[in-house]
């Protein structure tokens, strides 16, 4: 696997668009991605929610919902790589799901500016968010009922910005941002290399 790995990096560092978009024609690529949204949602309900008894936030369930959707994605590009429909839907899914989710992991860290305004001698002015507004209440895409569907994944019932996790001086929806620009530094290359293989079959 090692020697499969350095040989990609040597295939990508000689020919970069060919080997992208052989790439995104392979089932390994999703396969990584639907993992890490595996990790993610596992993590956030298995070691935040059940072991550090952090009960999620309104912001919390919206970025799980995301990475509902971003798994949902990479599973649909596992079982049929080179369909090109599903491709389609698939990365379209994965984008909504990245976007939507960074948006949520941005509000997010700043309501956790706002509610540890007073702990860095801040006010809430001066933090520059304002009060918090979370509601027990989500409204989800579509008007999906998700939280009464699923109510342990997706009922939200804490504060927004409340927790004081931290890990190397970053909290959870700092975490967040990271992983969606990681999903972004990678969805990025292997759409555009699906989209200029497309294009070129197209013009043959």
């Amino acid at each position: 696997m090692l020697n499969n790995l350095k040989q990609w990096f040597a295939d990508l560092k000689a020919y970069p668009l060919l080997t992208l978009e052989q790439t995104q024609e392979g089932r390994a690529v999703w396969a990584v991605m639907a993992g890490a949204c595996v990790f993610l949602l596992g993590s956030a309900m298995g070691f935040f929610q059940v072991f550090l008894e952090m009960d999620p936030c309104e912001n919390c369930v919206y970025i799980r919902f995301s990475q509902f959707c971003i798994l949902i994605a990479g599973v649909l590009m596992v079982i049929t790589p080179k369909n090109k429909m599903i491709k389609i839907l698939g990365l379209a899914l994965a984008w909504y799901g990245i976007v939507y989710g960074l948006d949520k992991a941005i509000i997010l860290a700043g309501q956790h500016v706002s509610s540890h305004a007073a702990d860095a001698g801040l006010d809430l002015f001066q933090s520059g968010q304002g009060a918090n507004a979370c509601s027990l209440e989500p409204t989800f895409p579509l008007g999906l009922p998700l939280h009464e569907w699923l109510p342990f994944e997706f009922a939200p019932s804490g504060i927004c910005g409340e927790d004081d996790w931290t890990l190397l001086g970053l909290n959870m929806a700092q975490y967040c941002i990271i992983s969606y620009t990681v999903f972004i530094a990678c969805a990025l290359p292997l759409t555009i290399a699906f989209i200029t293989k497309t294009l070129r079959e197209k013009n043959r």
